[in-house]
């Protein structure tokens, strides 16, 4: 086997597992710590630094929706359809109508509530 040719940080990088390959006892167990930390000295010596990438966001598994902001919102369904069918024994047909409009879709908010949680439970459950 003969050393890496590269340019740039991977040529610093590909210099330090060479020399971590031909200084290290094959006989040894692998020992990641200690090829990171190889690593990280020819890149310190070769003045890089590894550091995340601010301009990457976190990722992360948001918080399921709280059972009280479902239940607000089936409130929130259950105001509308309560309006919307007042205003329909009045006659006051566009108020009846906001009223329906709101009542479906915040039957579909609570819907998609209900499935996120679901969905986190299971994906922390197993």
């Amino acid at each position: 086997m003969t050393s890496p040719h590269a340019t740039g940080p991977r040529h610093v990088v590909e210099n330090a597992l060479w020399d971590w390959w031909t200084t290290t006892d094959p006989a040894a167990p692998f020992d990641p710590a200690d090829v990171a930390i190889r690593i990280d000295e020819h890149l310190h010596n070769a003045g890089l630094t590894i550091a995340p990438d601010p301009g990457i966001p976190t990722m992360h598994t948001p918080a399921p929706p709280s059972r009280a902001g479902i239940a607000f919102t089936a409130f929130l369904t259950l105001a509308c359809a309560t309006a919307g069918h007042a205003a329909f024994t009045r006659g006051e047909w566009p108020w009846a109508i906001a009223g329906a409009l709101g009542a479906i879709m915040f039957t579909w908010a609570v819907a998609d509530e209900l499935a996120q949680r679901r969905t986190y439970r299971r994906r922390t459950t197993r």
